[in-house]
């Protein structure tokens, strides 16, 4: 009975964190002969020869890894694809277009020839480029580059 009783109050946990758009799952997208995106997959121990939509756990989270780029840095398309629609479902939950952090900055996300971009026009510079990778797809949150510190406060934010 008490077994019971777990699994329903996990899976009412988990249905409450998926209704508000919010989950312990990390969507991480790579590209193969990015020297940031080998670092982090050393960072978080994701297994070598993991499948696309493959996953693994690391600290409680459960990362959900996608190939956007190949050895050859032959852009994998459905994968770009299931970025931008992801992108395009935070756009919509959040009705905002700033939900993309790079470094220390927040920017705007959108779509240029089936690409990612971020974008922030401030007084005094421009930034208009596609994601860089990594790109670590967080709650509400976009986090393009492997910055630890960035990654673990958008992660605080979800829990």
């Amino acid at each position: 009975m008490k077994h019971l009783t777990f699994i329903i109050i996990s899976l009412a946990v988990s249905l409450s964190l998926y209704a508000e758009g919010k989950s312990k799952n990390i969507y991480y997208f790579y590209a193969e002969n990015c020297s940031a995106c080998k670092e982090a997959q050393s960072f978080y121990q994701k297994p070598s020869n993991l499948k696309d939509g493959g996953s693994w756990n690391f600290n409680g989270w459960t990362f959900i890894a996608y190939r956007i780029a190949d050895e050859k840095n032959q852009i994998v398309r459905a994968n770009i694809n299931k970025l931008n629609k992801m992108c395009s479902e935070i756009k919509t939950r959040t009705k905002a277009n700033n939900f993309v952090y790079f470094r220390r900055d927040v920017y705007e996300f959108y779509i240029n020839k089936g690409l990612p971009y971020f974008k922030k026009e401030d007084k005094y510079s421009r930034k208009d480029e596609p994601f860089p990778t990594p790109i670590f797809v967080i709650g509400d949150r976009v986090v393009l580059g492997f910055n630890p510190e960035l990654i673990q406060s958008s992660m605080m934010l979800v829990k």
